[in-house]
């Protein structure tokens, strides 16, 4: 294992998940809402909730949309370091096989992406349990407002015990593995394809782009991967959410979440429910990540490090 590759992805994380934080809070507003009102008044509602309407309001939707960031912090640094860790390996190990999963190849791309999921969701499932509360507490209970990571974690561990904290790990498995799959697929033969264009060397992984090549080729990635993904991911956040408040849908499961948001929400409306918010949030965060880690990987490359 390369340790370079540790550092590389730390930077990157940190780097990416506290400029994108606040878009993620509001994202994560957005899909735990049943409510059916106007987007604008919804969205106004998510970034402003009610316990901070008595406070200067800059400040405190500021605060309130910074919510989770040190449990997000916590769990994504080393998550991401295991993620982008684990997909460079399998790449590289699945590249001496040859054949279906020689580095350039698609079938590579697709099984490394696939690996490094698994890996890493047992590091971001935690990460989403307690992270998805904290940002939504205005949202399912007003007696929760002034829950703190620690405290959380503590209800967690005495009403659930461990298995608390993963909850929602095969159901993000069956969101989160066809995204990354998707995402390294399309993110790698763009890169290929730019290179390809403008006639830059690419064999071997060698290829060093520009910063604006790797926020596009992301950035399109990203956009097919949240589009796949979104539908199961609102599902997996309210059935990790509602955890809290041992409601309906913590007993039952995801399966009922799914035929009463069907039921009671619109139909397919409601499972496209904070998409835009998705894609804003998405982007960014995975075109930052990856253009962090990049330039680092090809700033080791010129140093002959």
């Amino acid at each position: 294992m390369d340790t370079y590759y540790l550092f590389a992805s730390s930077v990157a994380a940190l780097t990416a998940r506290v400029i994108t934080h606040p878009i993620d809070t509001i994202k994560t507003r957005l899909q735990v809402r049943s409510s059916t009102g106007h987007e604008y008044q919804q969205l106004k509602q998510v970034i402003l909730p009610p316990d901070q309407l008595t406070t200067n309001k800059f400040t405190g939707a500021l605060r309130s949309l910074y919510r989770g960031l040190p449990v997000t912090l916590l769990f994504s640094v080393p998550a991401l370091s295991v993620y982008l860790t684990c997909y460079e390996t399998t790449k590289a190990q699945l590249a001496l096989r040859g054949g279906l999963f020689a580095r350039d190849d698609i079938f590579n791309h697709l099984a490394s992406g696939c690996l490094a999921e698994v890996a890493a969701g047992l590091l971001f499932t935690p990460m989403e349990v307690m992270k998805n509360q904290l940002q939504t507490q205005t949202e399912v209970s007003s007696s929760t407002t002034n829950t703190t990571a620690t405290s959380l974690a503590k209800r967690i561990w005495k009403t659930e015990g461990i298995k608390g904290f993963f909850r929602g790990y095969w159901m993000g498995l069956a969101v989160f593995v066809p995204h990354t799959m998707t995402y390294f697929a399309v993110y790698e033969q763009c890169k290929l394809a730019y290179a390809r264009h403008y006639d830059i060397d690419h064999q071997g992984d060698s290829a060093q782009l520009p910063m604006g090549a790797y926020l596009l080729c992301s950035g399109v990635a990203s956009t097919m991967g949240i589009m796949l993904s979104t539908p199961l991911d609102i599902v997996k956040t309210r059935w990790q959410i509602s955890a809290a408040e041992q409601g309906a849908a913590f007993r039952l499961g995801p399966v009922d979440i799914v035929r009463r948001m069907w039921k009671h929400e619109g139909r397919w409306r409601a499972f496209t429910r904070g998409l835009v918010a998705r894609i804003a949030w998405g982007i960014p965060t995975t075109a930052i990540s990856m253009t962090v880690f990049e330039a680092l990987k090809d700033w080791r490359a010129n140093q002959n490090l």
